[in-house]
């Protein structure tokens, strides 16, 4: 009888508990849904007003990336325009070798019309210089080239050269156009200058005449609009740095931007049913996100004239019609049903245009005040929850086994999680189910480490593998396989740093290989080349270089001096014995033969005079007909 009072009296509590909590959940809730109501009409403007501050915070990070970047490409002009001009004075105070490099380089490749030939575009070796990428367009013009414009042309071609490689990630080409409608480019995906077509006149449109003096008469530097480039087949945009010399128009130092390149992120949507358009001052379109490519193919230089796309037409008029636009503006009225955020980009002088329609700005700002509704909502519910489930049971217990797991997890104690026993425990439902998931991710967080390890271990050696590799490169004679003038240079200079051992100098030149060349072809040469330098390699007891063109050098430790001088006729002899074919040699011979000059090397030497006196020897013996050795064994 009275476990049944007892039960009764429970059953009642728990009813009580039950209605209590119940009326409780009704008045919280309804408190919350008031105040909620209240928060939503007195906060939906300022929440509408930090909606519209929170889209200009997105746009600013990507238009100050894109500000640097370009601020980067007008530096890199003035650093191309100020490298041609020493480059051009320097060539104009001798101009005779560069004349005769144009005469030799350039070809007629239709009436009036001279292009760079294309072995420099694929890769030519001159002296220690190797041309690559580059060429040439020189169009039709009104004066024939003179001795000054082609000292300006080679200036150019090796300014680009030497420059042009270290911008290729930035910039889609780098070039120079000159007022003599000529183009010299550097580019490694189009060889623009064998590309472009004969009758092309670059000075007939606006990428080009904006620089002449005629029309830019304060001479300033200047991005063009977005245009499209026929021989490039490209969209691009330019920059171009006059450059001058006492009033003269000598060149543009010039920059393709591609609208891949540095544009996409520009115009790309952050946000839904948004707009991103780029205009130049004068309202040429630059880029845009709702671009209509097939209108672009029919088209140069983007304006209203020629590419009628309705939000561009009125973001134009726009433009026109308020002159007092500013960086940072919020235009509620500019365009009809649209809010236009207004950005500029003053060292290009580029407005940005930002447009959301007014539609989804409302949505938003009611978002907002709903979801802080929603969450007042779900938070008296989370608390009303836990204080039904303090009431209805105790938890307490297993949410400390739960935290304690947690904590080892964060602590990344993964084998402590692993081993422990917590889930063996008296625990039940979720607890349980939530504790045995941190195992398992332990576990795996476990292998995920051991195989990380296994791959940067693995990764490390390859590495290092690939490192031995670049070294061996950097040292040897692509064409040879022998080592390169570097290496010459560097173990040179090392054998004079230590005077403990004795060393001999020997240089070596192919006898009328020049000869050779011209009748058997370059690639016979090469192959000649090959021969000679692995004979050496099999041959000689000392290190091998190729010095220079046909010449090679051998440092040898000095021991006896009639075995050095053995070695070196012995090489000649076996160059003899190659019988490599030449019958063009001046001296007479069937075969291609080999002229040493070698030297002791002093301890006082300096590279230069240990180099001077072997070659004094390898003059002695080129005097006395070749194929001969010429020793002196004082240094």
């Amino acid at each position: 009888m009275d476990r049944r009072n007892q039960d009764r009296r429970l059953r009642a509590r728990e009813k009580l508990t039950t209605a209590l909590l119940v009326h409780i959940s009704l008045w919280a809730l309804s408190i919350v849904i008031l105040a909620s109501i209240v928060t939503f009409l007195t906060t939906y403007q300022s929440t509408r007003e930090q909606y519209i501050q929170l889209l200009k915070q997105g746009i600013a990070p990507k238009l100050e990336k894109k500000r640097w970047q370009f601020d980067q490409v007008q530096s890199q002009a003035d650093i191309l325009g100020e490298q041609f001009l020493e480059r051009y004075q320097q060539l104009m105070a001798n101009p005779e070798a560069s004349i005769a490099a144009f005469d030799k380089w350039y070809e007629e490749t239709s009436p009036g019309v001279l292009r760079l030939k294309a072995e420099f575009n694929r890769g030519r070796a001159v002296d220690f210089d190797l041309f690559e990428d580059i060429s040439t367009f020189a169009g039709l013009r009104k004066h024939p080239i003179d001795d000054e414009l082609k000292v300006r042309i080679i200036a150019a071609q090796y300014t680009l050269n030497e420059l042009g490689p270290a911008w290729q990630h930035q910039v889609a080409n780098s070039h120079f156009s000159f007022p003599e409608n000529i183009i010299v480019m550097y580019s490694q995906k189009e060889p623009w200058g064998l590309l472009a077509d004969k009758d092309l006149v670059i000075t007939d449109f606006s990428v080009v005449k904006s620089t002449l003096q005629e029309f830019n008469p304060d001479r300033e530097s200047l991005w063009t609009g977005l245009y499209y480039d026929i021989s490039a087949d490209f969209w691009a945009i330019t920059y171009q740095k006059p450059v001058d010399l006492n009033g003269k128009h000598l060149v543009n130092a010039s920059f393709d931007v591609g609208l891949s390149n540095l544009l996409q992120e520009l115009i790309e949507k952050k946000q839904p049913n948004s707009e991103h358009l780029v205009l130049n001052n004068n309202g040429g379109l630059i880029a845009a996100s709702n671009m209509s490519m097939s209108a672009l193919n029919t088209h140069q230089v983007l304006t209203p004239d020629n590419y009628q796309e309705p939000l561009y037409e009125a973001i134009f008029r726009l433009l026109q019609e308020q002159p007092d636009l500013k960086d940072g503006m919020v235009l509620d009225e500019g365009i009809e049903e649209h809010l236009v955020i207004v950005n500029k980009t003053e060292s290009l002088n580029w407005w940005y245009f930002t447009v959301y329609p007014r539609s989804e700005i409302q949505k938003q700002a009611i978002i907002f005040p709903l979801k802080l509704t929603l969450a007042g909502i779900a938070l008296v519910g989370l608390i009303l929850l836990m204080v039904y489930w303090r009431i209805r049971a105790e938890v307490s217990k297993p949410l400390r086994m739960v935290a304690k797991v947690a904590s080892m997890m964060g602590s990344k104690n993964y084998e402590d999680v692993v081993s422990s026993d917590i889930a063996d425990s008296k625990t039940h439902g979720e607890v349980r189910r939530a504790i045995e998931a941190f195992k398992t991710m332990a576990q795996r967080f476990i292998g995920a480490q051991h195989e990380l390890e296994a791959k940067v271990e693995q990764r490390t050696a390859e590495l290092a593998q690939a490192n031995r590799r670049l070294e061996e490169l950097a040292h040897s004679d692509g064409l040879t396989g022998l080592l390169n003038r570097r290496s010459f240079d560097r173990d040179l200079d090392e054998v004079i740093r230590t005077p403990e051992e004795r060393y001999v100098l020997a240089i070596a030149d192919i006898d009328d290989f020049k000869l050779y060349n011209d009748n058997y072809g370059h690639e016979a040469g090469d192959n000649a080349l090959k021969a000679v330098a692995a004979f050496l390699i099999n041959k000689s007891s000392g290190k091998c270089y190729r010095y220079g063109g046909e010449e090679l050098a051998i440092l040898l430790k000095l021991g006896q001096l009639e075995d050095i001088e053995s070695e070196l006729e012995s090489i000649v002899h076996g160059i003899n014995d190659l019988q490599i074919k030449h019958d063009y040699g001046k001296k007479g011979g069937d075969f291609l033969s080999i002229s040493i000059g070698a030297a002791v090397i002093a301890a006082n030497d300096s590279p230069q005079q240990a180099i001077k006196r072997a070659d004094q020897q390898l003059y002695k013996a080129k005097a006395a007909g070749g194929n001969l050795v010429y020793f002196s064994s004082s240094p």
